[in-house]
């Protein structure tokens, strides 16, 4: 199978990319769009011609740009992109005021990849994936009172149950959505409200784990997700408005 490219942001290459991938993804250049032209792009971007193309040929690659004779290179219709391509979802989190509908998608995915993983963990983790997925869930209770630190071993405790699942298209599909889960948790743990609430709900799904109970860990974290979902719909509703 072959992975698709990511591009972090550094150096000349990653920059173009990022720089040009957030403008389509963000609504700035529209399906049907042309690329501004090469001479112009590589004057704003300082560029070379060679590092323009090359960073062309990757956003082609993710599905954003087609380059097509006399036409030249233009923005493809949103049905086209590679909407599970890691560099476009991170762009999508870009987004001014953050991508509402991204978050009550990946909301929705999660509810069908984490109850699942949370199930077959419960049978399939050894005794030191366990005890990892306690780690970090004792490393959130140390953090509550930092968000940093808390979203950082919320991740972590998200990332070792996908492992502990010992189902490599699961773990694979859970670490492609790593940068969204960090906005979304990032956006749901901002009230320290919330993630005192959070915390009880996230050692059901220990326990649920630790006890081998396949039901007790998926209703777990089925009730876990169903709580984030509520916090995006308020958060949605509430930026709506405004």
């Amino acid at each position: 199978m072959t992975r698709s490219l990511t591009y972090p942001r550094r150096g000349l290459h990653g920059e173009v990319v990022h720089t040009i991938g957030v403008q389509i993804v963000t609504g700035k250049l529209k399906p049907g769009d042309p690329l501004p032209p090469e001479d112009e792009l590589i004057t704003d971007l300082a560029v070379s011609r060679t590092v323009l193309r090359e960073a062309v040929r990757v956003l082609a690659a993710k599905g954003l740009v087609e380059a097509r004779p006399k036409t030249g290179t233009r923005v493809r219709p949103r049905a086209s992109w590679n909407v599970l391509d890691p560099d476009v979802l991170s762009w999508r989190v870009e987004t001014p005021n953050g991508d509402l509908k991204l978050y009550e998608e990946t909301t929705e995915l999660r509810l069908a990849i984490e109850p699942l993983a949370a199930r077959l963990a419960a049978t399939r983790a050894h005794d030191d994936e366990t005890a990892g997925i306690a780690e970090a869930y004792q490393a959130m209770e140390r953090g509550i009172a930092d968000q940093a630190a808390y979203l950082a071993a919320d991740l972590q405790f998200h990332g070792r149950i996908l492992a502990a699942c010992h189902n490599e298209l699961l773990d694979h599909l859970g670490g492609t959505l790593r940068e969204v889960l960090r906005a979304t948790f990032g956006l749901t743990t901002t009230p320290k409200g919330s993630r005192r609430r959070a915390l009880p709900l996230h050692k059901a799904i220990l326990d649920g784990i630790a006890a081998r109970d396949e039901d007790r860990a998926e209703h777990a974290a089925r009730t876990l997700i169903a709580d984030t979902a509520a916090d995006i719909r308020r958060l949605t509703a509430r930026k709506r408005r405004s």
